[in-house]
Order: structure tokens, then sequence, then C-alpha cells
């Protein structure tokens, strides 16, 4: 599965310039890397929740929302979408302790301590991904792996959980597969599966642990079918 980072500051320049660091940093990850940017914090906050990230690198100083209030913002909400400040000003070190980021860098951005962060922040999200799921006024923090299937619903999607658990996501199924992990596939245009509890594979859909059955396309069923045998060969 591809790692979004999304880059947040009102200087084109410096958004260049670290696009171009991440594109170095990517280049010999097993991974693909896709770069989100935004000139202003209200930008993100308006993008977010159908174009979600898994890291953030976030200036401060920017003109009306600053990144600091920014990051405030997601916090009060239960967001603990990872953060790393990228800033000229010092002083506001104390200020991203409050806030739990990830790290603080100083600008002119020095290559090999954003790589140093980059890859303590892969390594750490190896082992049994979480994600946060946001739903209405609730966030609720997952094992992805505890994801059984997700189902759209217009511009939300339906989660169902392992132990039984239904979750109404404020997400579509597009921007919830970016953050899923490669056991998760498309198995229809409106159903994502984990292929972890699936039982058997048929051209009239795809039988769950649990007797659940999720509808499978027809021009999806090839590819489902090589991936699941791949996923239990492997």
């Amino acid at each position: 599965m591809p790692l979004t980072i999304a880059i947040c500051d009102d200087n084109e320049e410096q958004i260049s310039v670290l696009r171009q660091l991440l594109g170095e940093w990517a280049e010999d990850k097993p991974f693909a890397l896709d770069i989100d940017e935004y000139v202003s914090a209200k930008s993100f906050l308006f993008s977010y929740p159908d174009n979600p990230c898994g890291l953030l690198l976030l200036d401060i100083e920017m003109r009306e929302l600053n990144g600091m209030a920014l990051a405030k913002k997601l916090r009060e909400n239960g967001d603990m979408l990872p953060i790393v400040f990228v800033t000229g000003y010092s002083e506001y070190m104390s200020e991203g302790y409050e806030v739990e980021a990830l790290h603080y860098l100083l600008k002119p951005v020095n290559r090999d301590k954003l790589f140093s962060v980059l890859n303590r922040y892969v390594k750490r999200m190896e082992p049994g991904k979480e994600i946060l799921l946001r739903s209405g006024d609730r966030t609720i923090h997952a094992a992805a792996e505890a994801i059984v299937f997700c189902e759209a619903m217009g511009k939300k999607t339906r989660v169902k959980m392992s132990d039984g658990q239904t979750v109404m996501c404020d997400i579509g199924i597009n921007g919830l597969m970016k953050i899923l992990t490669e056991d998760f596939m498309f198995c229809h245009r409106s159903y994502i599966v984990n292929l972890r509890y699936v039982r058997s594979i048929g051209r009239e859909g795809l039988r769950l642990d649990g007797e659940e059955t999720v509808p499978v396309s027809r021009r999806l069923y090839g590819d489902i079918n090589k991936k699941f045998i791949g996923f239990y060969t492997r």
C-alpha cells in the first residue's frame, strides 16, 4: 500500500524543497509514496476528511490559521495524526510537545535529519498498523487487521470489525483505502475486503469468516483470486 505524506506550508518554494527530499527518500523504499500539498491550514482541514494521510509535515508560521492551531484542532477532535513540524522558529518547540508532535525540524531542513525521522516513522508503523476512524463526534482507534470489510455508503463508509461492531465513518471508501494495509483489496467498486477474513471465493461473492458474504465484481474476480492465493502461500 502507498504511504501518503501531506505537506502544509504557505511557502510554495518550501513545499517544492520538501517534495524533492521526499522523492529522494522514497527511491529505495518497497512502497509507493503519495504526496499531498496544501498552502494553508484551512485548505488542509477542508480536504483531510476525504483525503487522509499517514504523516503531516507542517509549517507553524502561516497566515490566518497557523500550524500550531491546526495541530491543536486535530488533537481536540481526538485525531492523533503523526505531525512533524518544519519551521524556522525554535521557540515553538515546547508547544510542539504539547500536541505530541512526532518531531521538530528547523528550516532549512537537513536532508539526513528528515530521512532519519521518516525512517523512524515507517519502522514504528510496520508492526500491526493502527488507524483512526472518525464517526460523527467520535474518533475510534483501531487495528487495521481488525477490519473485516468496508462498504461505501455515499460519502461515508460502513466498516465491519472482527468483534461484530459496525462503524459508520466520515470518509469515502477511496480515502479509506489509502490508509489501509496491503492485505486489503477492492472486490467491488463499493466494497473493500481484508483478505485474512476471506474463507472462499466464488463468482457469486466472497464468503467471510462468520458466514457473511460480500459481492465480487466480474472485472475484479481474477485479480482478487490471485491475491487471495498469494496471501495464504506467502
